[in-house]
Formats: structure tokens, sequence, C-alpha cells
């Protein structure tokens, strides 16, 4: 039966402290997970690498994300890989300040290894498919050419379709570190990407993308009420509930950029929450694209609704950038609903998230 998430104030700390008391029991002698420097500029550089393994927001919200999402499927084994990749990332910062970039790329790719072998030693596969799927939701968002939130989305797109290929190849041979850590990079380049977007104002963008991450968990809520979900559902459900914690949190101690990225996650992992009872495959999504089941219809409805409501609020107000987002988000479900209606699954990303913007405007 359907479980509202419990308060999550405190939730980004405890999880995190799950994973100490993990690694305590699987490392001899662990010491606590090395934390942000505090430091909100990395020096300088095009190198890509460099700058995913030193930016403290980026690393800061993969790990964060890893252990939350990992917080029911948690090993001793995982939580140590985990802390490892958190250490590693520090090292990597206090090399960056020693000017040995190719150090500091070897340091990032052994954290990006470390958690790749995490996501493959949950006690089942969940976590790792469940990485794997919001990437696939990237890729679907971006064919829907629903582009606004990303930096160079043709590049990442391009990228994001090569990892999953490797990824896929991966999963079928068995080989789930490999796909581990392949879909660890993807989401580091995706997290990147979102980043980047914002760079001209971040605060202003980290504003919408908290706001979207609290409505989001909370229609996904409203969806699921009075339903019988699984256990993985509400295990979705309680994720996405922590990373729109996590969102908020950063923003509340100026840390935009990592309030962006983990907002993201929330509003997709709230996504894979209401329609995935179990895993949602392209067929699944396919199959209820039909206007007629009543599963599309109803996700359809409630989208309409919040931007209907947010329609009627932003009436005889001159708020000129809520009604350039209304504008974009009523292009976005239209082009949405047209994408289901001609059997792409890419639609879905597009219906959801107009109705996350709606419900922002209007709430």
């Amino acid at each position: 039966m359907y479980r509202a998430p419990a308060s999550q104030s405190g939730a980004p700390g405890i999880v995190m402290l799950i994973v100490l008391i993990w690694a305590a029991i699987y490392l001899a002698g662990c010491t606590d997970l090395l934390t942000d420097p505090g430091f909100e500029e990395i020096q300088s550089t095009a190198d890509l690498q460099v700058e995913m393994a030193t930016d403290p927001d980026l690393t800061a919200s993969l790990i964060e994300d890893v252990s939350s999402s990992m917080s029911a499927n948690m090993t001793a084994a995982a939580a140590a890989e985990i802390s490892t990749a958190d250490s590693l990332f520090a090292e990597a910062r206090d090399e960056l300040t020693r000017g040995d970039h190719q150090r500091v790329r070897s340091l990032g790719d052994q954290a990006r290894d470390a958690l790749g072998r995490a996501l493959a030693s949950g006690r089942d596969r969940s976590s790792l498919d469940d990485f794997t799927d919001r990437i696939r939701d990237t890729r679907r968002q971006l064919a829907a050419s629903d582009t606004t939130d990303f930096d160079r989305p043709s590049d990442l797109k391009r990228d994001i379709d090569n990892l999953l290929d490797q990824t896929t190849d991966a999963l079928d041979r068995g080989d789930y570190v490999t796909a581990g850590k392949r879909v660890i990079d993807a989401h580091r380049l995706t997290d990147r990407s979102r980043v980047r977007r914002h760079d001209a104002d971040p605060e202003r963008g980290a504003r919408l993308v908290v706001a979207m991450a609290e409505q989001a968990v909370a229609l996904a809520n409203r969806i699921l009420n009075g339903t019988v979900t699984s256990v993985r559902q509400q295990h979705l459900l309680d994720t996405a509930a922590r990373l729109a914690a996590a969102s908020a949190e950063a923003y509340r101690n100026g840390h935009f950029r990592r309030a962006i990225v983990m907002g993201h996650k929330a509003v997709t992992v709230s996504l894979m929450a209401v329609i995935r009872p179990d895993r949602a495959t392209d067929d699944r999504i396919r199959a209820i694209t039909d206007v007629a089941t009543s599963e599309f219809r109803f996700l359809v409805e409630v989208a309409r609704a919040e931007l209907e409501a947010a329609r009627i609020a932003l009436e005889g107000t001159a708020n000129e950038y809520f009604e350039k987002l209304l504008k974009r988000a009523f292009a976005a479900f239209e082009s949405g609903v047209e994408h289901l209606k001609n059997g792409h699954p890419r639609g879905i990303q597009l219906i959801w998230r107009a109705g996350v913007v709606g419900a922002v405007i209007a709430n």
C-alpha cells in the first residue's frame, strides 16, 4: 500500500551516516568520509575529466545520489566503495592545487570506477537498473528535443548513446561492474551539462529547479495516493524525496549548482515511480500510450490540469518570466502527447516536466 515519504529535512546527513556505518563494518579502521572542502570555484581548465573529478558540486552530488539511491540496497562492500570514491575525489582536488592534471584525471577515473563497483555490489541489481533507466529517460528527453535544461545537448546525446550502448552490452554479458562504470560516466556528463546550462545565473536556475523537485515529489505522491505500490515504487518515491530535500538544502547553503543537479534528479526519479511499478522499458511505455488506456489518460489529465491551474494563476499578473515558462510548458505538453500518440516513449518526459512546471507556477 502507498505510504507518503517521511519528512526528509535531515535525509542527506542520515544517508551518509548509514554509508559510514556500513563502510566501517566492511573496512577495519575506515575513517569518516571526506567532505567538500568548502571552496566554490575550481581552477579554470578546458579539461573535462579534470573538471568532473574536482568540481565540488558535481562530485558531492554524485556521491549523495549513489548513497541515497542505494539506501535500501546497501551492502558493506557498496558503502566501502562509496567511501573510497569520496576520498579519491577529495584527493583529486588536492592534486589540482599542485597542477598535476594527469594525476587528477587518474584519481577521477578511480573514483568513477569505485562508484560503478558500488552500483554492482548492491543486494540485487535494482540500483544499477535504476541508474541506467534514469539515463534512458534523459536520452528520451533529448530525443524529444526537450533541450532547455542542457548545455551542448547534441554532444550530450551522442555521448549518452555511446555509453548506453556500452552499458547494455556489459549488462547482457553479466559484467555489472563495467556497466556500473559506464552508467556513472553518463550521469557525470549529464550533471555537468545541466550545471553549465545555468552558468550565467545559477541562483535563478536553482530556484526554479528546487521548486520543480518539490512539486514533482508532491505530484507523484498525489497520483499514487490510494493505490497499491510495489516495494520498488515506494523506494523510488522515497529516493525522490531525499533528492529533493538535498536540492533544497544545497540551495539554502548557497550551493546553487549542486541544487540544480539534485533537483533534476528528483524530477526524473519521481516520474520513474509513477510509471514503473516494476521497470518501464520502452515497450511498456508504448503499451500505455493508447489514449484509451487509463494509466496514460490519467497522467496526461493531471499534467493538463496543472497547466490550466498555472494559466489561471497568471491571469491579471505581469510575471514575464513565468509567462514564458508556461508557454514553453504548454508547447512541450502538446508535443509530448503527439509523441505518445505516434508510439514514441520520449513523450512521457515532455508531459511530466510540463505538468511539474505548471504545478510550480500554480503554487
